[in-house]
């Protein structure tokens, strides 16, 4: 078992994830970006971003790849694609900027539409049927992704920010207070965040220079593991708020105001609010 899962399992692993997190950058090409985005195309076929981009990817997957493993193994690839796939569509969605409301709800839908596309790549890679399926997503590294997953639904309408005489403490300690903090990574929450933040304030992967999906997988490794990406994500997000405050700065030096744009008590909030969350996580 050891020889089969290290030269031809995890191999294949890493290839099957590599496929799809390039199928989910395609997220930040526009999908959520449009003003008048709505629920269906003008020819009346469905938008969702994981029926046009996902969902055939994990159908040739358990159809021509997995399928000819045998039964066993096919279990443990399917498990391992499912883990770094949630973690990975979750994280790009964290780094969607900005988020407006039509986005919000085709997110939704998508977070719903991707649940059940890995619900029906379970059963076809594992012969089991749907229950089995959500269950077996559910016992995942302990039900971690999944919680991580449904949590996501929650984040998305946060709305501790709407009350603008709050200064950042509290609206820090507001999130910590809320139930799905726990179940999700710390680098998640701060980099939702960043799409409340002034224009000031650079997206994380922008400060690395990096491609949304190169990004990514320094916080989900193509094995499905992400505890070390977080302290990373951090020193980056400690990085973006530092060069924030020096442009500020630097605007109000040569008499320019600062650009109004944006909630301007973010990177105080994530500076509050990161810290704590590493400390919960390393708990």
């Amino acid at each position: 078992d050891r020889f089969v899962d290290s030269l031809i399992l995890a191999p294949l692993c890493k290839a099957l994830n590599r496929r799809i997190a390039s199928s989910i950058a395609r997220i930040h090409l526009g999908s959520y970006l449009q003003a008048a985005a709505s629920a269906y195309d003008p020819d009346g076929e469905s938008s969702s971003f994981v029926e046009k981009h996902l969902s055939a990817s994990y159908e040739q997957m358990s159809s021509k790849l997995i399928a000819r493993i045998p039964g066993e193994y096919g279990s443990k690839v399917a498990a391992t694609v499912a883990k770094f796939s949630i973690y990975a569509f979750v994280s790009n969605v964290a780094l969607i900027r900005p988020i407006t409301e039509p986005a919000r709800m085709h997110i939704t839908q998508d977070l719903t539409d991707f649940e059940f596309a890995l619900q029906q790549f379970v059963t076809n890679c594992s012969g089991s049927g749907s229950s089995e399926a959500t269950s077996m997503l559910n016992q995942m590294d302990n039900g971690k992704p999944y919680s991580e997953l449904r949590a996501a639904r929650q984040m998305l309408y946060w709305t501790a920010l709407n009350d603008e005489s709050k200064g950042a403490g509290p609206i820090a300690k507001a999130m910590l207070r809320e139930g799905w903090v726990k179940d999700v990574r710390p680098s998640t929450a701060c980099h939702y965040l960043f799409s409340y933040g002034p224009s000031l304030l650079s997206s994380p992967h922008h400060m690395k220079r990096m491609r949304v999906e190169d990004y990514v997988l320094t916080l989900v490794d193509l094995n499905g593991s992400v505890e070390d990406g977080e302290a990373s994500a951090w020193m980056t997000t400690m990085a973006c708020c530092d060069s924030y405050r020096q442009r500020q700065s630097a605007m109000q030096q040569h008499g320019s105001s600062a650009s109004s744009d944006g909630d301007s008590r973010i990177p105080s909030i994530l500076l509050t609010l990161g810290p704590e969350l590493l400390r919960r996580r390393r708990a």
